[in-house]
């Protein structure tokens, strides 16, 4: 894949803009979901509309082109404005994660069309901004700072789950690149991977002529 991806450059091109994308679409979600929960903090901060320069984080996309993920700027929230001590708040980043398997499945639907339609490249080119989704939603379900999951078990978690989560926070990008390296090495992360890739393409092959 990464020969190909070196020798299409508009495979590359495609799937940044996809993700870039991804990262904005992310965060709109986030503080829609947060303004319906009672929360217009993200929505006054300017997040809740397409707005790049106020979603995107320079080190977020720069790592996107160059390692293949990224990350936005934090959608600003009030836990004060939420009920259910810290559900609501949960909700917010939960739904950051189902945004990005939203793009993975839209993606994986119009690489379909493309593929119906006997265009190699584009085929190509959505498969991996579905590949790259799937990444950052499945990276993202890692129970610790500053991923979605991991604010959404700080936010609603158990306090012993709580208390694991700042621990681990206190080690910074060390701890997160522990995490990371352990679940890539042990195959957790490609099995999960598997897991959302095969059932997004089941249902798309109910579609006819898909």
């Amino acid at each position: 894949m990464f020969l190909r991806l070196v020798s299409e450059p508009t495979v590359l091109v495609i799937a940044a803009i996809v993700m870039v994308m991804a990262l904005i679409f992310h965060n709109i979600v986030q503080a829609l979901v947060a303004e319906r929960l009672g929360d217009r903090s993200p929505r006054l901060a300017g997040f809740a509309a397409f707005e790049p320069q106020r979603q995107l984080d320079p080190f977020g996309v720069l790592f996107l082109l160059l390692l293949g993920f990224g990350w936005p700027r934090a959608v600003p929230v009030n836990p004060r404005n939420y009920r259910g001590r810290g559900r609501g708040e949960a909700w917010v980043w939960l739904a950051g994660i189902g945004s990005y398997l939203a793009v993975a499945f839209v993606s994986l639907l119009v690489a379909a069309v493309f593929r119906s339609l006997g265009s190699s490249v584009l085929y190509f080119s959505f498969e991996v901004a579905a590949n790259y989704a799937l990444l950052h939603a499945v990276i993202n379900l890692v129970p610790i700072l500053p991923l979605d999951m991991g604010r959404a078990a700080l936010a609603w978690g158990h306090p012993d789950v709580r208390r694991v989560i700042m621990q681990v926070a206190q080690f910074g990008i060390l701890g997160f690149m522990v995490f990371f390296f352990v679940l890539n090495a042990t195959g957790v992360i490609g099995r999960v991977m598997f897991f959302f890739d095969r059932l997004f393409s089941d249902i798309i092959g109910l579609i006819p002529g898909l």
